[in-house]
């Protein structure tokens, strides 16, 4: 989908971002006292797995923009390790992100923050989707690993 959302660094991120890289997307937010410290935590060991290779990239788009601000997003990035640009925390418009995801990655997006969906969202470098996994289940982050290795050989 078509989106611009603003990064943990005040920088404009937009779809456009995709093109030549391998992207692990999700949706998130950082007052979630749910799934997303686990995919998080899951997200940022995919992170740190691929630190060598610059052909891939990590995006979590916040869930509650309300609350996750720029600032929050940098404080949380930092908590997470993330000492590079390699891993993009977005923020934005409420009904864009819901737009983004319901018409964009076809997810649920309802009741947001709370609503929001669990999976890992694999792009290939020329922006197309090519599989959904759950983010908290360790066995679809192996499949996903692999489905990575692929990508990178192409």
């Amino acid at each position: 989908p078509s989106f611009q959302l603003t990064d943990q660094d005040n920088v404009i991120f937009t779809d456009q971002e995709f093109f030549g890289k391998i992207t692990v997307l999700d949706f998130m937010f950082t007052k979630c006292m749910g799934p997303c410290p686990i995919m998080s935590n899951n997200m940022r060991n995919l992170y740190e797995e691929y630190r060598a290779s610059d052909r891939i990239q990590f995006v979590s788009i916040t869930v509650d923009p309300r609350n996750d601000n720029q600032k929050t997003l940098k404080d949380y990035s930092k908590n997470q390790g993330v000492d590079d640009l390699r891993w993009k925390f977005l923020t934005g418009d409420i009904d864009n992100i819901k737009s983004i995801s319901q018409d964009g990655f076809l997810l649920f997006a309802d009741n947001l923050p709370a609503g929001h969906s669990i999976k890992f969202i694999l792009i290939d470098s020329k922006k197309r989707i090519r599989k959904y996994y759950n983010g908290m289940d360790l066995s679809e982050i192996q499949i996903l690993k692999k489905d990575i290795k692929k990508l990178l050989a192409l």
